[in-house]
Formats: structure tokens, sequence, C-alpha cells
């Protein structure tokens, strides 16, 4: 086995968030399948983009001047006094205000050795996997992340490695 393999073992299938969905809903789904994103669907079901953990918590979780002083934060500061109120805002909001585009796709019989590439390239974490020409109407698969990359990869000398000394 090498980097030419495929990617079908590693796919995280997971469920879509879709138009109207609550951020707490997409926390949960995100927690449950163990991904940092899912895609979007909008009213049609048409995959439109997608929302990750990273823009949410970027985006609201955190004034950005705490972001610009995180380097210098201590553990006792008590600015964070109304943080439940805070997250039980955010979790209430609908996902429709955290959806990027454009969204990546890979097919599903894409080689590992690619798909490293397209995150380097696109400075991603995971990307979404999907066959079928109309990417909106597309068939989901699931999500390929960094992590899941990395398994396969260290699995992948793991076997050479007993190949070699057997």
């Amino acid at each position: 086995m090498e980097l030419n393999a495929d990617i079908n073992e590693i796919i995280v299938p997971t469920g879509t968030v879709k138009d109207g969905d609550t951020v707490k809903a997409m926390f949960e789904s995100c927690i449950k399948y163990n991904v940092p994103a899912l895609p979007f669907r909008d009213h049609e079901g048409l995959i439109r983009g997608f929302v990750s953990l990273k823009q949410v918590m970027g985006q609201d979780c955190l004034p950005n001047y705490l972001v610009e002083l995180a380097g210098i934060l201590h553990n006792d500061m008590n600015c964070t006094s109304q943080a439940m109120e805070k997250i039980h805002t955010l979790f209430c909001k609908p996902v429709n205000d955290y959806v990027e585009k454009p969204i990546q796709f890979v097919t599903s019989d894409t080689i590992l050795i690619r798909v490293v590439a397209l995150m380097e390239e696109h400075n991603s974490d995971f990307l979404f996997v999907a066959d079928g020409q109309d990417k909106p109407r597309c068939d989901y698969k699931g999500i390929i992340t960094r992590l899941s990359v990395a398994k396969k990869m260290l699995q992948i000398e793991r076997e050479k490695a007993l190949n070699c000394s057997g």
C-alpha cells in the first residue's frame, strides 16, 4: 500500500447542516462525527458551502481584542462572566450566518497524495468528498480530515515496516 492508495477507507461519513439549522445542532453533529466542518444545504437541498467550528468560534465566541491579545492573556480573567449567556445566544443562531464558500470537493477515487496536496494548497484541515459532476446536486460521501490522512499514513508505514521485517 502506498500514498497512491484510494481514500475510501478514511472518508468520515457525515450528515450535512441545512438552511435554518442552529449552531448548537451543527456543534453536536461535528462532535458526533469528530469533524471540524459540515457541508451546508440551502432551502432547495443543494450544497452551497460549508460551516466550520473555526468560523463560528472565531466570528462570535471572542471579541477581536481578545484574539489580538491571546499571547498575554491570563487564566484569572474576569471578562468571561457573561460567557454562558453568550454561548446560549450563539447556539440559538442559524448556521446560515456562518456559511463559507467555496467548498472544496474531491471525488471518492482521489488518491491520498492528491488529498494532502489539495489540503496544503487550500490551507485546510479537511476536504469534502462527493461524486458526480453537478456539485450542488452531488452524491455527498463525507469528509476527509488531516487527522484521518495522518492515521492512514501511519497505517501505510506500519504495513511497510511489517513487510520489511518479516
